[in-house]
C-alpha cells in the first residue's frame, strides 16, 4: 500500500493565486534587478565568525548600505573607506 501525503499551502484568502501584491512586486524585474554599477555581480562566498557578522550589521546600517553585498561592493570600489586605528 502506497501512502501519499498532501499538505495545503497557506494562502491569503483575499487574493486569487498569483494576484497578491507581494507576488506581483517580485515580477517587476524582467531580466534581473536594475544594476547599480555597469558590471554584473557574480556569486561569492565569505566565511566569518558569528561575532564578526553581528558586529558588521550596525556598521552597514550606519553607512546606509542595503546589505553585506552592497557594503563589500562599495568598499571594493573605494566608495567606502576603512580607517584602521592602532
Amino acid at each position: 500500500m502506497t501512502r501519499q501525503f498532501v499538505t495545503k499551502k497557506k494562502t491569503d484568502k483575499n487574493y486569487a493565486q498569483g494576484k497578491h501584491p507581494n507576488s506581483l512586486a517580485n515580477l517587476n524585474y524582467r531580466g534581473g534587478r536594475p544594476k547599480t554599477f555597469d558590471s554584473s555581480k557574480k556569486r561569492r562566498s565569505v566565511s566569518v565568525t558569528e561575532e564578526g557578522w553581528e558586529g558588521l550589521q550596525p556598521v552597514i546600517e550606519e553607512l546606509g548600505c542595503k546589505s553585506v553585498s552592497d557594503f563589500l561592493e562599495k568598499v571594493g570600489r573605494g566608495l567606502v573607506k576603512i580607517k584602521i586605528s592602532a
